[in-house]
């Protein structure tokens, strides 16, 4: 499975484990600013601006920042979005134009622990991930 193959799988898969009723702690959802956190293996979405966290074997997408435990998986789109995740993480990043909203830039990365680290925000500028503060 290439990458674009593992973000459309990633996508469905939190599409049909979320909610809008929060009751659930394995699948959260949240909109506009909003934060939606997940336990392990769970699903969090967030919307513009929102923030998505999930735990180990977790999937966490968002429009704003998207975190992630051991073995989970981060996506995040849009402008100024970060991620991070522990070790084995797959890191999903796309920077969009500001104007139409295309995707400008993406990059996608396992936490190693030696070329990408484990528990560090990251952002994509000119192509490259690079570590940004909290």
């Amino acid at each position: 499975m290439d990458i674009a193959g593992l973000v459309k799988a990633q996508i469905e898969y939190v599409k049909k484990r979320t909610n809008n009723e929060h009751t659930d702690p394995e699948h959260a959802t949240a909109g506009y600013r909003g934060a939606a956190t997940a336990g392990d293996s769970g699903a969090a979405t967030a919307g513009y601006r929102g923030a998505a966290t999930a735990g180990n074997y977790g999937a966490a997408t968002s429009r704003g920042k998207s975190e992630v435990s051991t073995n989970g998986l981060a996506v995040a789109r849009g402008n100024n979005v970060k991620v991070k995740g522990g070790i084995g993480s797959i890191l999903v990043i796309a920077e969009e134009n500001a104007i139409d909203y295309d995707i400008a830039d993406w990059k996608a990365v396992v936490v190693d622990g030696e070329n990408v680290k484990a528990d560090t925000w990251y952002c994509l500028k000119d192509g490259e991930l690079c570590e940004v503060a909290e």
